[in-house]
């Protein structure tokens, strides 16, 4: 590869990286997009579960290609403290568990079909503005490349290495971060196309615990806490001798996913931020995929904009943040509301909530979608009395949320 001079280069072949690729040069740009593994997909933190909202989103890309679904989601169990208490079936899928490796690799390989330049085994070493354009030093195995751009994508992860190395984030708050700790194993018995959660004191303080089936008894399964890193293992552990006594274990990872973008600026003179760089993560949930997919639609956009106008400086690149929001800062602002709520309820709190919603809910087949708001309608309609036990703590999320927003 002889070319040096992009008009956007992309840090990081992820979703976010490589939705960007992808939408910026069907706009007409042309794409660098860096990987710093030895192969696109190669080591990968997630618990892989998405909705059908999204699979629509990508569908219309992927020309209903579907081998990167390894399961879609009928129902669910909720367990809390270890016991089976709320279980809910859906009329049509709700969901699904991917194979993300699969899924990355086609996002990337859609792109460089589309015509993106592409550089794996790379990492980004600095950063430096020239006059309108940024000088981007990258290196590739053992040699040294120097690039230029009119953009820089930062779309690297939680690493956050754009950001961090242009002085765009300074600070750090490491009790928004999610810290989890997964597997994936065979573990007999579970039903394919059932998600399992587990939450209480002993099981994930103020967190949770999954078990997302594959088929065929494989499973993504794994524990996420906000803000605490230490015992994760013995969490997980403890977890599975519950509800999966002697899984065989084909594969560990663990790692940090960062959340509360909008405590975040998202862009400068030069840079947008996608994805876990820009701490896109569900609150909640710690669930990024979507989000990362659609900050690099939203970014092509208007990086295809800031080409036309020759104008890449914040004034403009702005309109990034505004359009971002539009398409997810609505179901963001729920969840965070739902997160300030979980994590303010004592263990005795906790348990009598989930009592509440077993006693309006029971085992019921509804439709989708499967969201902390359909839900509450749903057992609110069963429990008029829901918030009246719970309406102090509701306030007090509420005002919480509305402090981080405003």
């Amino acid at each position: 590869m002889d070319k040096t001079t992009y008009d956007a280069i992309v840090i990081g072949a992820g979703p976010a990286g490589s939705s960007f690729a992808y939408y910026a040069v069907r706009k007409g740009l042309s794409v660098l997009l860096v990987e710093k593994q030895r192969e696109v997909a190669h080591t990968i933190l997630c618990a892989e579960g998405v909705s059908m909202e999204f699979l629509n989103l990508v569908e219309k890309e992927l020309a209903h290609k579907r081998n990167y679904v390894a399961a879609y989601i009928h129902g669910g169990v909720l367990t809390y403290e270890g016991k089976p208490y709320v279980e809910v079936k859906l009329k049509k899928p709700g969901g699904a568990i991917l194979e993300r490796k699969i899924f990355d690799r086609y996002l990337v390989e859609r792109a460089v079909k589309e015509g993106a330049d592409i550089l794996v085994n790379t990492k980004f070493i600095n950063a430096n503005r020239k006059g309108k354009k940024v000088e981007v030093t990258l290196k590739n195995g053992n040699q040294e490349r120097v690039f230029n751009t009119s953009l820089i994508i930062d779309a690297s992860g939680p690493a956050a290495v754009i950001a961090k190395s242009l002085g765009i984030f300074k600070d750090y708050d490491k009790n928004t971060d999610f810290y989890t700790y997964q597997i994936y194993g065979y573990c007999d018995g579970i039903r394919d196309d059932y998600l399992y959660f587990g939450i209480g004191e002993s099981v994930a303080p103020h967190g949770y615990a999954w078990i997302f089936p594959k088929g065929g008894g494989f499973a993504n399964i794994g524990v996420g806490i906000p803000g605490k890193r230490d015992g994760l293992h013995t969490y997980l552990n403890n977890f599975l001798e519950k509800h999966c006594k002697g899984v065989k274990i084909l594969g560990v990872t663990h790692g940090v996913v960062p959340t509360v973008f909008h405590k975040r600026k998202l862009y400068a003179d030069n840079v947008l931020i996608l994805g876990d760089a820009a701490r896109l993560a569900d609150p909640l949930t710690g669930g990024g995929i979507a989000n990362a997919y659609i900050s690099g639609l939203v970014g092509a956009e208007v990086a295809a904009f800031a080409i036309k106008k020759r104008n890449f400086g914040e004034n403009l690149l702005k309109v990034y943040e505004k359009k971002l929001k539009e398409w997810i800062m609505h179901d963001y602002i729920i969840t965070l509301f739902a997160r300030e709520f979980y994590t303010s309820l004592s263990s005795e709190e906790l348990r009598s909530f989930v009592e509440s919603v077993k006693e309006a809910l029971g085992t019921m087949e509804i439709h989708p979608p499967l969201n902390p708001v359909s839900m509450l309608i749903k057992v609110l309609k069963k429990d008029p009395l829901f918030l009246f036990r719970f309406g102090a703590k509701g306030i007090y999320a509420a005002g919480e949320t509305l402090r981080q927003i405003i």
